[in-house]
């Protein structure tokens, strides 16, 4: 009777385990389109190479961008 018991608490921990990795697959997926897309709409808006800083959140940010579309968001201390 003990191995029965065993046996469906293990299976139960990998059920459980499954579902979590499932739904922070499905967490990590919606994550990283809206990041592709957050990157497509700041290139477009970054048409050329520039170098400002914008604060968001109460944060300070310098945002850097070339003329290929690379750029570079860093946090940096308030002026």
């Amino acid at each position: 009777m003990a191995t029965n018991s065993i046996e469906i608490e293990t299976r139960i921990s990998l059920l459980l385990a499954v579902g979590r990795y499932l739904r922070a697959v499905d967490r990590f997926a919606t994550a990283s389109k809206e990041m592709t897309n957050a990157c497509s709409e700041l290139r477009e808006q970054l048409s050329q190479s520039s170098r400002f800083v914008t604060r968001i959140d109460f944060q300070s940010f310098l945002v850097t961008s070339d003329d290929e579309g690379n750029f570079e968001v860093e946090q940096i201390d308030s002026l």
